[in-house]
Parts: C-alpha cells; structure tokens; sequence
C-alpha cells in the first residue's frame, strides 16, 4: 500500500461516521447558520469596506488590485482578500447588505466543519459533535459570521489550515502541510500579521508529531515546508505590486511613499505598538487610536486603556469566553492522557494536537491581552482552540464519571461547579436577559446531580448492566447540555435585532455597547462604524438610515430597557427577561440609500456634467462621502487622504493636472479639511466656484476630522 492509500486510510472521515452522527453534524451545521443569518439583511457595516467591496465587483482593476474606488487609484488600507468573496457575491447577486454578508455565512458553517473535523481526528466523532456544537453557539462567531468582517475569512482559513495539519501528522507526510500553509496564507490576504500567530504553534506541533531521534530531521524539513507555503502564500500579492512600476498599480494606502510592506507591516504592524517605527507607514494610525480610546472613555466603553485581563472582563469574555473551565479541563486531561501513552505512535499525534492547540491558544491570548482591540471581533482568535478544547474537557468529564478509581469523580464535579460561578458572573455582568441566564446556569446545576447520583451510585456498584449503560447515557446527555447551553443561550439573542452586533463591532447582547446607540455599538438599522456624512457615529442617526429594512433595530441596546453603564454594560442586570425580542427573519435584501444631503451632492455633480464619458463623478478630499456614493451607486469617485486621511493620493499640482486636461472638474471640499489638504489648495490656486455647499454633519472614524469629527461640505466647479 502506498503512502496515499495509507493516509486515506488512517485519516477519519465524517463519510465513515454512522448516519445518525452524520445527521447530527449537518443539523448543527444548519442550525448555527440559521441563527447566524437570521438578521442577514439587517446587518451594519463599515461604508469604507463596504465601499471597497463595491468597487471590486464593478471593476476587474480595481478587484486584482484590492482598490477602494472602481477607478483603482488607492487601494484599502489593509490588504483586501477578506472583501473578495464580498466582491464577487455582489457581482453575482447586486449589492445588497445581505449580498455583502452571505460569503461570512459561509466562512462560519466551513469554520464549523473544521472544528468538528479537529476534534474528530483527535478524540473521536463525540468530541467532534461537541466541538461543533461549540463553534456554531459561540457568540463572537454568531454575530462576526453574520456580518461583512474581515475576521470571518481569518478565522476560517486558520480552523482549515490546522485540519491540514492534524491530517499531515496522522499520516507522517508533508504535502498537506502545503495546504496548511496556503489556508494560512489565505488568512494573511484577510488580516495580514494576525494569521501568523497561529504559525509557531503548528510549527512545534510539526516537530513533536514527527518524534524524537532520527525523525527529528523530518520534523524540520516538514516545518520548513510549512513555513516556506505560508510566507509565500501571505507575500506574493504583495512582492507583485512591490514590483510593478509607480502608476502601474493603485496608490497604497496606509503608506505615505506608495510602499506596501509598509502598509502592512508598519501601519497595520508594528504601529499598533510602537507607532512611527516603521519608515513610510502613516504615524496617524497610532493618533486615530488614541481618539478611539478617549471616545470610549468618554462614552463607557471598555477598551480606553490596555488591561491585560481584558479577555477576562465581562465585555469580550460573553463573547467568546463561556468554554474556558472546559477547556482548561480539557488541557489538563489531555495532557494527563498523552503522558500516559506517550510511547503510542498515536498517541504522540493526539499530544501534538494538543500542544499545538494549546500554544495557538496561549500566542493569541498573550497578543490579544497587550492590544488595545479596535473591536470585539479580534478576540474570535480564541474561538476555534476553545471549541476543540472544551470538546475534549467535556469527554474526559464524562469518563471520570464512571471509572473505577471514583477519585476522578472530582473532575467532573470540579467542572460544574467552577462553570456554573463562572456562567453566573458572565450572564450577571453581561445582561443577559433572565430566561436564557437562568436556562444555562440551571442546566449545569441539573448536570451536577446528575453526575454526583449516577457517579457515587456507579461507585457503589448499584449501577450496572442496563441501568448502568442508560446512567452513562444520561451523564453524556447532561453535560453535552451543560457544556454547550452557556453560549448557546447567550447567542440565541441574536435573534433580536437589535442585540446581534454590527459590521464594525460584531458582538451579541446589550454589553457589546459602546458609545451611545450608533458607532462600533450599531446594530441593525442602526449607523455603523464608519458613519458617513449625515450620520452621527455616537449619538445615533443624524440623518437617513443606512439600511432599508432596519425594523426592529430601534435606537440602540441601551433603549431596550436601561441605561449604558461605565465598561459598556447596560443597566439591565441579570433578569431583564422584557429586554430581548425575538425580530422577524430578515434573509434576503437590504439596501442602504445616501442621506438626502449626499443624494443631492451626487444629482447635483451629474447635472454639472460629473460622471459623463466615463470621468468621475467628483475628486473628494476624504472618503467619508465617497464611500457613501460608491456604495450605493457604484460610481467612480476620486478619494484623497486614504482612511487615515494623511495618505498623499494626490498633490495639489496633479490635482491642477487633472482639471487643465479636463479629467475632472468637479472637487468636494469639506469644512474638516487642513489647510495644507491637496484638494483644498487646489480648489484655491484654480479659483474654484462654490456650486452648493451642505451643511449637515458628516462623521467617521478616521478623516481629517478626527474620530467623529463634524463639518459642512461644499461642491466647487473649476472651469
């Protein structure tokens, strides 16, 4: 038999699994995606990403180059893989808020699979059930899945680059590490830095799978094959247009000389950290950071300061946090198990498995807890270890139950009775409203007699034979509940649609709000991060709604029953039952429409003869209208300062370039603008006319304005 066949036949599968297990997969596979798109067509997003995604499905250019404008003359300000799926959902279907969403609902049932694949290989199909379980109700998932974020194709392609890899050490071969490598490349395309942390885990996980002596050879050249496919997978976008000429390709954003390592290893890198350390990244990146962290204190929210336990507090923990006493149980049995056998061949692949998990877990809880988060989707870095890691703590849970040694019999209870303080604390310090907290909380008090009843008569020997195998059934039954029934209950609030997050902070339940009733705490027919002009991004809607369809978003979390209290909770408390509605299922459509200021703008430009022989409608000096008009028309616009607002797009002489050869004449200058702005001097030296000016509030994150800045805007002809 050769190596192939042999893999194929070493490899479990869920094609060999029986029926009913097969069945159970594909219903929570179903299930999870139910709940995840429930409010699909009702999502906010970020007009700038949405904008970019746009763009790509109206111009081939602009798709290849990951360009914000259909012209493909800048590019986003992070590399744009993450928003190809968008793209070309949009180009199949129109754009529509559901259309910019769906690829997310299936990056999360692919996530899904994976998960459940993991813990297959590792432990079994059980294992694998409850993992899945897991994934499909934790609520960073829930509400990332269900929103156009670029989290959601990271966090797929890192669960399928680490089923590559566990698929390469069961069978002691290398090409699946070239899958591995790739799927970790693909996860760079859609956030850059933050897939390599899953790099150092599988690379120790590649060197204990391939065991001591003279395997160790192989382990490195295996290694070395992995890490070889990642970085090439991650770079070749970038060594591509690093290469091509300056012109040849869309002006770099996020970068002040056109340099795109720059862009992503400076602005979206080290300047996260030490900001202006990288030469030619955009130093504003470290300055908008500082505005989000005094709008947060300002408003409540929890991230104004680095807090090294944030992972911890009740704001992201409720997101993504409800599994750890099942996961620390899990890491401890595993561990405990993989010394046991530590001379089996498989048993060495299950403790690589589990030491690559493990430090995937550590690297990014380490990361997560120095960052200041832009947003709550980030810590979904934990969610895939989580899920498989609880899975395994619930199995060996349900082991020690009955085993001989009734010692063990701690564990389990150990378990129930630390989740059940921890549940309580979350659902208390989370609002949670009281049905769902106390459904939970309840369900693991029941798991905890049941397991003492059944574990101490078992010991005592009155279980047995028939009734013993029906008591390990109701043990099964009782913890898979009460392992999954904590985030289970906590997401089924995504079924409001006002509590399921936003595209610019995906998360479920009243603590994800931060300031006021819009910005990152927006949800369904709510402004989003972002806001464009005529929306205001902290107090709510300062203008036309972003979304067509936005019933029963109501005008923020904290109007559902209580006040916004300091680090983002409401005053709803633990038993605000009357705080959660169930909103109808809104899956297909949602539009979004310019407020009337900016569609009076764009009529305005036509009539001035803007957008005519494939001209652009207008040059822009930021792109908080631009994005607005791209996203809902589809039209070229010309947008200076990139998302920072100090990216050098355009001087002032191509700018005078532009309007003497009759490509535009058509500039939009708002009040925010520098002094120093091109298009504002530009609009100076030419002695542009003011054809109107607006004056309704235009607010973002980023900009000249700064976070939320406000100003008038104005439409200039230069003849």
């Amino acid at each position: 038999m050769n190596r192939i066949d042999g893999f194929r036949a070493r490899t479990p599968r869920w094609t060999h699994q029986p029926p009913r297990e097969r069945l159970t997969l594909a219903a929570i596979i179903v299930l999870g995606a139910v709940l995840t798109s429930w409010n699909l067509a009702r999502g906010g997003d970020s007009e700038f990403y949405a904008a970019a995604a746009r763009s790509m499905s109206e111009s081939w250019p602009a798709f290849f180059s990951g360009a914000f404008d259909p012209g493909a003359t800048v590019t986003l300000d992070k590399l744009a893989g993450f928003a190809v799926p968008q793209a070309l959902s949009i180009r199949l279907f129109g754009m529509s808020t559901a259309a910019l969403a769906l690829p997310q609902v299936l990056e999360g049932i692919v996530t899904v699979w994976a998960v459940s694949l993991v813990g297959l290989r590792w432990a079994g199909s059980r294992v694998g059930l409850v993992a899945a379980a897991l994934a499909a109700s934790t609520p960073i998932f829930v509400s990332m899945f269900g929103h156009p974020m670029e989290d959601g194709l990271l966090t797929m392609a890192l669960a399928v680059a680490l089923v590559w890899w566990q698929r390469a050490a069961i069978a002691g071969t290398w090409w699946p590490l070239l899958v591995s490598g790739l799927f970790v490349g693909i996860g760079f395309q859609a956030k850059m830095l933050q897939a390599w942390l899953v790099l150092p885990a599988l690379v120790i996980g590649t060197l204990v799978a391939a065991g001591a002596g003279r395997r160790w050879r192989r382990g490195l050249a295996h290694a070395g094959i992995l890490v070889g496919a990642a970085v090439v997978a991650s770079l070749a976008w970038m060594v591509v247009v690093a290469l091509l000429p300056t012109g040849a390709h869309p002006y770099v954003d996020g970068s002040t000389d056109d340099d795109v390592f720059a862009m992503v290893f400076g602005y979206n890198g080290v300047d996260r950290f030490l900001p202006g350390l990288w030469p030619g990244a955009v130093g504003a990146l470290g300055a908008v950071g500082h505005a989000v962290g005094a709008a947060a204190q300002r408003f409540g929210a929890g991230g104004a300061h680095r807090d090294l336990l944030q992972l911890f507090s009740a704001r992201y923990a409720s997101q993504v946090g409800w599994s750890w006493p099942a996961a620390l149980t899990g890491i401890g049995i595993g561990a405990v198990r993989s010394w046991q056998r530590r001379a089996d061949r498989e048993a060495r692949v299950a403790a690589a498995t589990l030491l690559t998990v493990v430090v995937w877990l550590a690297t990014a809880v380490v990361v997560l807890s120095v960052l200041r988060l832009p947003h709550t989707a980030y810590v979904a870095a934990v969610g895939v270890q989580l899920a498989v890691l609880a899975a395994v703590g619930w199995w060996g849970a349900v082991r020690c139950v009955t085993a001989a040694d009734r010692r063990l019999l701690a564990v389990p209870v150990a378990l129930l009775v630390v989740q059940g303080a921890w549940w309580s604390w979350l659902a208390s310090a989370s609002s949670e409203p009281l049905l769902l907290g106390s459904v939970a909380v309840g369900l693991t008090v029941v798991a905890l007699v049941a397991v003492l009843v059944i574990g101490l008569r078992s010991g005592d020997g009155v279980v047995s034979g028939m009734r013993g195998m029906r008591g390990r059934r109701v043990v099964v039954g009782v913890l898979v509940a009460a392992v999954v029934a904590g985030p289970a209950c906590f997401s089924l609030q995504a079924l409001d649609a006002a509590r399921d997050g936003s595209g610019g902070d995906a998360s479920v339940g009243a603590v994800a709000e931060q300031f006021g009733g819009g910005g990152f705490g927006a949800g369904a027919g709510r402004p989003a991060f972002g806001s464009g002009a005529g929306r205001s991004a902290f107090g709510g809607s300062a203008g036309a709604s972003r979304t067509g369809t936005g019933g029963g978003a109501g005008a923020g979390r904290a109007a559902f029953g209580g006040q916004v209290l300091p680090g983002g909770r409401s005053s709803l408390g633990f038993g605000s039952s009357a705080a959660f509605t169930v909103s109808a299922p809104d899956v297909i459509g949602g539009h979004t429409r310019l407020s009337a200021d900016e569609a009076s703008l764009v009529a305005t430009a036509e009539r001035e003869g803007g957008g005519k022989d494939g001209s652009p409608l207008f040059l822009d000096d930021s792109w908080r209208i631009s994005a607005d008009v791209i996203e809902t028309t589809g039209d070229q616009v010309l947008t200076d300062g990139g998302f920072s607002g100090q990216v050098p797009v355009f001087t002032t002489a191509q700018i005078e370039s532009m309007v003497h050869s009759g490509d535009t004449r058509l500039l939009v200058v708002s009040s925010s603008s520098r002094a120093q702005d091109p298009v504002r001097q530009a609009g100076a030296a030419l002695g542009c006319t003011v054809v109107h000016r607006w004056g309704s509030a235009t607010s973002g994150f980023g900009g000249r304005g700064g976070f939320g800045g406000t100003g008038s805007f104005a439409l200039e002809r230069c003849d």
